[in-house]
C-alpha cells in the first residue's frame, strides 16, 4: 500500500497548490522514474555476462526503437509519440497490476493449490484488474481534451453508451469481486495482502483516470504508484536471487542485492540513472539541436523500448546463481 499512498500524497498536494507540480514531476522522474528503467537493466544487463547474453534487447532493440520514435517524431509530429505514450503507458500500468497480481496469487492457498505446471488463475480477479483500468481509459479519452503534459495529443473518443457499458462491466466485476471477498471471510480463506493489492489497482485506476479531473495530476499519482511498485518488486526479486551470497559473475548486482542494502541498491541505481539521463540531455541538445520532437523522440523511444523489453523478461526464467 506504500506506493498507492505515496501517489495519493502527491496527487493531494498537486490539487492543494498547482504551482507543486513541477517540483512532484520533478522528483517523480528522478527518483522513481528514471530509476525504473535502470532497474529494468538489473534483470537484463547488468554485468558482462548477462549483456552478452540479452545485447539485442539491451542494445540494439534500445537503438532501434529510439530511432523510428525519432523518425515518427520528425515525420508524422510530436502528436502522433505523446498520443502513443499515453495509451501505451496505460497498457504498462494495467499489465503491471495483473503481472504482480499473479505474484500474490501464487502465494495464496489458492494459487498454492495449482497442479503442477497449471498457471495459477483467478478470474474474476483478472476481470477486475483488467475492465477498471479499460473504463478508466475510455472515460479519460473522453474527457481529457488535447493536451497531456504539456503535449499535443488526440485521444480515441467512444460513444457515450460504450463507455457506460464499459463502466457497468467494471462495477459488476468489483461488486463479483467483494462479494467473492465476503464469502472468504466467513470460510477462513480471506488473504489480506493479495485483496489489498487488488484493492489498491481498482482504486489508483479509478482516481487516476476517472475521479481526478485534471489529467496531470491523476498521471502524477499513477505514475508514482507504478514507478514505485516496480522499483520495490525488482529490488525484492533481485534480493531474493542473490539471498545466498555474492555472485562473482554478478559482483555488483549481487553485492548491493544483498538483505538490508536496500539503501545501497537505490543509491546505486539512482546514480546510474542520473548520470545518464544528464548525459541524455547533452546529447539531445548538441547532437538533434533539441527542440520538442528530439527531445520527446529520444524519450519516448526509451520509454517504448522499456515497455517492449519488460514485457518479454519477466516470463523468461534464471539459472540460479551461484554463492562465492
Amino acid at each position: 500500500m506504500l506506493p498507492l499512498g505515496a501517489g495519493l500524497v502527491a496527487a493531494s498536494m498537486a490539487n492543494a497548490n498547482p504551482l507543486v507540480f513541477p517540483l512532484l514531476l520533478l522528483a517523480d522522474l528522478w527518483l522513481l522514474g528514471y530509476h525504473h528503467v535502470v532497474a529494468t537493466y538489473t534483470r537484463l544487463a547488468f554485468d558482462l555476462q548477462t549483456f552478452k547474453a540479452h545485447r539485442f534487447l539491451a542494445l540494439d532493440l534500445l537503438v532501434i526503437v529510439t530511432l523510428a520514435t525519432l523518425a515518427l517524431a520528425f515525420t508524422a509530429g510530436a502528436w502522433v509519440v505523446a498520443s502513443a505514450f499515453l495509451y501505451l503507458q496505460w497498457f504498462h500500468y494495467m499489465r503491471q497490476g495483473y503481472g504482480v497480481s499473479r505474484m500474490f496469487y501464487r502465494a495464496t492457498s489458492a494459487g498454492q493449490s495449482q497442479s503442477p505446471g497449471q498457471s495459477a488463475r483467478d478470474w474474476v480477479s483478472d476481470l477486475v484488474i483488467y475492465l477498471v483500468p479499460i473504463y478508466g481509459i475510455a472515460q479519460r479519452s473522453a474527457t481529457m481534451g488535447d493536451r497531456f503534459l504539456n503535449l499535443p495529443v488526440k485521444t480515441l473518443v467512444l460513444p457515450e453508451p460504450v463507455v457506460l457499458a464499459l463502466g457497468s462491466a467494471a462495477a459488476v466485476a468489483v461488486g463479483v469481486w467483494v462479494l467473492r471477498g465476503m464469502r472468504d471471510i466467513v470460510r477462513g480463506q480471506f488473504d489480506v495482502a493479495y485483496t489489498m493489492f487488488v484493492a489498491s489497482h481498482v482504486v489508483i485506476f479509478l482516481l487516476a483516470y476517472v475521479v481526478i479531473d485534471d489529467v496531470n495530476v491523476g498521471w502524477l499519482a499513477i505514475n508514482i504508484w507504478h514507478n514505485f511498485q516496480y522499483v520495490m518488486v525488482v529490488w525484492m526479486v533481485n534480493a531474493k536471487r542473490y539471498a545466498r551470497g555474492i555472485d562473482p559473475a554478478a559482483r555488483l548486482l549481487s553485492t548491493i542485492s544483498q538483505p538490508g542494502r536496500v539503501a545501497m541498491y537505490f543509491a546505486t541505481c539512482l546514480a546510474i540513472s542520473t548520470v545518464i539521463y544528464i548525459g541524455l540531455d547533452r546529447l539531445i541538445a548538441l547532437a538533434l539541436g533539441g527542440g520538442l520532437a528530439a527531445t520527446i523522440g529520444v524519450y519516448m523511444g526509451i520509454n517504448f523500448h522499456h515497455y517492449i523489453v519488460d514485457a518479454l523478461i519477466w516470463k523468461r526464467r534464471r539459472p540460479a546463481p551461484q554463492p562465492a
